[in-house]
């Protein structure tokens, strides 16, 4: 009788295919270096005064300070020991015996033995060297999906615009598959498909902290995900699971995210300059910290003293990615010659809030919340000043809000003039009445849509789809609106940007959970964020506190700028002012415009 399950009994053990004893190590996707010697001497100091006879009890510290700054939700992170560890969890919570679980061929060698471990079916789905999609949409049956991009081995990679089809496929499904986004490369790619997690509850998303923090050897990453699902694997950690050395090394090594940042922004220059380098070989486009290279260069490297990933049954290697004395040797052992790098550019990301800024709305909000109030309480005092009043007030930037809280002042206060209560409540705001404004929401939400169907009538756009393209800067919004009322303002606009709205309460102005998302989706370096109200800029100003070693600044824009603009702060009339700007004065010498 056999004391295991008989279905794991031909299941090999994960081993690393044979390599040279000795030599630089490029067969591993190791950071190409290791930690500052400051951040190793701070994390040193630690260790050496932890006390080792105790449990380490710092997870939930760190597990709060990482989730306020990737911005994601309470709830909506989760520490493990690595990102195949949670994958792990996601396999034992998700799959029964014979699930069918469609991965990546080729693709992450660890894959198959995580499926079968967890009684899963190997659904492989075939890539070559590229990651073709349509041959997911056959998998969308299987219990789960698991994409890798970038893909590893090949280094392959997608846009977040191209992957789209494939999860509004997954979603729409009667019973949807979970889509695990395996993104251990991501900070090596032109984008991340962050934005992707709050769009979808079936989908969650992995990261590691290997690469990008040079923490390999601490075994650390994290899953982002709805936060009843993460609660759900959250249940099923094991206790204790995070040693409390690799969790000291955490909070370290993000107390020192500025010091890793340069190795990790200039690898993509040097594994392109690589890939372009190699007259006998060919490297499979890359957006990881790898190349794919055939025909299989190990004997070349290795004669040279240099360790890679032989790939068993393909006539090519996996090459890591290290330092540029390390690929001036790969490039001299294949027969090429690696050019110097050139003067790489920042990633800019310019960010726009829709209402004042993009659009001209005041007068359609100003109408629809008129008549909103007019419907459920028509006794109440209302005006212009008292609706701008309001929004000077912070907190009320969302209109659907600004309706509550009219009516819960009334409410309190009887039928007053509302514009002098909110004048008088600047700084401080209503906390007395905020559980109130709360079950206020939903019946003023639906009252202020119902005229804004037709109140849109008043709305235009202040700038075009080409007027933005001319700054050169990559383009997103972050807005207040819900979701069905950003689709009404591309109709408005005539063109789309990637965005992220008032879909859930963290994404809420003057929350900053927005504005890091968009940071981490197109891997910015130098954020501008124009808004037109307090809370804009307040949302600015503690996503910079969030990440503190990326380049923030805020434009405060329309005829009240002065009153939430800060020294430091861009100042502009208008978006039409400001834009030609941005091409022509460098980011840190804006201040005000005419």
């Amino acid at each position: 009788m056999s004391l295991l399950r008989p279905d794991l009994s031909d299941l090999p053990a994960y081993r690393r295919p044979p390599e040279p004893p000795t030599g630089l190590r490029l067969h591993m996707n190791e950071a190409a270096s290791d930690w500052p010697e400051a951040a190793r001497e701070a994390l040193l100091a630690r260790l050496r005064d932890l006390p080792f006879h105790l449990y380490p009890e710092r997870q939930d510290e760190l597990t709060e300070r990482l989730r306020k700054r990737v911005g994601a939700p309470e709830n909506g992170l989760l520490l493990g020991p690595s990102s195949g560890a949670l994958l792990d969890l996601v396999a034992t919570a998700g799959l029964s015996a014979g699930d069918a679980v469609a991965i990546p061929d080729p693709g992450f060698s660890l894959y198959p033995m995580l499926v079968r471990r967890n009684g899963g079916q190997v659904r492989a789905i075939p890539q070559g060297t590229g990651f073709p999609l349509e041959p997911w949409f056959s998998a969308l049956d299987c219990r789960q999906i698991w994409l890798t991009l970038p893909n590893n081995p090949t280094g392959a990679w997608i846009s977040p615009a191209a992957l789209e089809p494939l999860l509004e496929a997954a979603a729409a499904r009667p019973e949807p598959p979970l889509v695990v986004l395996d993104e251990a490369y991501a900070e090596f790619a032109p984008a991340t498909h962050r934005l992707a997690v709050d769009r979808y509850p079936n989908l969650v998303l992995l990261r590691t902290f290997s690469k990008a923090l040079a923490s390999a050897a601490w075994r650390i990453g994290y899953l982002l995900g709805d936060p009843a699902l993460v609660a759900k694997l959250a249940a099923l950690q094991l206790p204790y699971s995070l040693t409390a050395a690799s969790l000291e090394a955490l909070d370290v090594a993000l107390d020192f995210a500025a010091e890793f940042e340069p190795a990790v922004r200039a690898l993509p220059d040097r594994r392109d300059r690589l890939s372009a380098a190699l007259p006998a070989h060919q490297a499979a486009p890359s957006a990881a910290n790898f190349l794919h290279l055939s025909p299989d260069p190990s004997p070349l490297l290795e004669a040279a003293g240099m360790k890679v990933r032989r790939l068993p049954g393909t006539d090519a290697a996996r090459v890591t990615l290290g330092t540029e004395t390390d690929m001036l040797r790969v490039a001299s052992a294949l027969g090429g010659s690696l050019p110097a790098p050139a003067p790489r550019p920042r990633r800019r990301l310019l960010v726009l809030d829709i209402d004042g800024v993009l659009i001209d709305a005041d007068r359609s909000f100003l109408e629809a919340v008129g008549r909103a109030l007019a419907d459920l309480r028509p006794a109440l005092p209302w005006s212009e000043g008292a609706y701008r009043a309001f929004k000077r007030l912070g907190g009320f930037n969302n209109d659907f809000r600004l309706a509550a809280g009219a009516l819960a002042l009334a409410e309190a206060f009887g039928d007053r003039d509302l514009q002098t209560l909110a004048e008088g409540a600047a700084g401080q705001g209503f906390p007395q009445l905020e559980a109130r404004i709360q079950a206020l929401e939903p019946a003023a939400q639906a009252a202020v849509q119902k005229h804004y169907a037709d109140t849109i009538q008043l709305e235009r756009p202040l700038a075009s789809l080409e007027d933005l393209q001319a700054t050169g800067w990559d383009l997103a919004v972050l807005t207040g609106r819900p979701p069905e009322e950003l689709e009404l303002a591309w109709r408005v606009l005539g063109f789309q940007l990637p965005a992220v709205c008032d879909a859930a309460p963290h994404l809420r102005k003057p929350e900053p959970a927005g504005l890091l998302q968009l940071a981490d989706a197109f891997r910015a370096e130098e954020i501008l964020f124009v808004g037109d109200t307090v809370d804009d800029a307040a949302c600015l100003r503690a996503a910079a506190a969030a990440r503190p070693e990326l380049t923030w600044r805020f434009a405060a824009l329309g005829p009240d700028r002065a009153r939430f603009a800060a020294p430091g702060d861009v100042q502009s009339a208008s978006l039409r002012v400001l834009l030609p700007m941005l091409n022509q004065t460098p980011f840190s010498n804006c201040q005000e415009l005419p």
